[in-house]
């Protein structure tokens, strides 16, 4: 198992290359322009998952905030992902109100073949 570990201004991804390509989210996205930092490395996620016949898993459960700015690079990635051929699946942790408020507003990308899902999880 492939482990790579990006930070930026309190803001960690995990990235674990097994059968998909899973990024865990950890700390605080707070930053003015976090569309420098995340659009790179989710775009070649993105791209890495469809070449392979992968899934991408963007994992939120353990990350403790993101502020709105943070969620402009999230909906070009579901956009690019719902119009192309890359399977995405956002999983955000419902208990946690303010993840819920965030993540159900994505889920306007999902796709009826499943391959765009935003899931809420206990």
């Amino acid at each position: 198992m492939d482990i790579e570990t990006l930070s930026s201004e309190g803001l960690t991804l995990e990235v674990r290359h097994e059968e998909d390509i899973t990024v865990t989210w950890r700390g605080r996205s707070t930053a003015r322009d976090p569309s420098r930092f995340l659009l790179p490395i989710l775009m070649r996620l993105v791209e890495d998952a469809a070449a392979n016949g992968h899934s991408l898993v963007l994992d939120f459960r353990a990350l403790d905030y993101l502020n709105s700015s943070t969620l402009a690079p999230l909906v070009r990635i579901l956009d690019a992902a719902r119009r192309g051929t890359a399977s995405v699946v956002v999983q955000y942790s419902r208990p946690r109100k303010w993840q819920t408020l965030s993540f159900t507003a994505l889920e306007v990308f999902q796709t009826t073949d499943g391959r765009v899902v935003v899931q809420g999880t206990q």
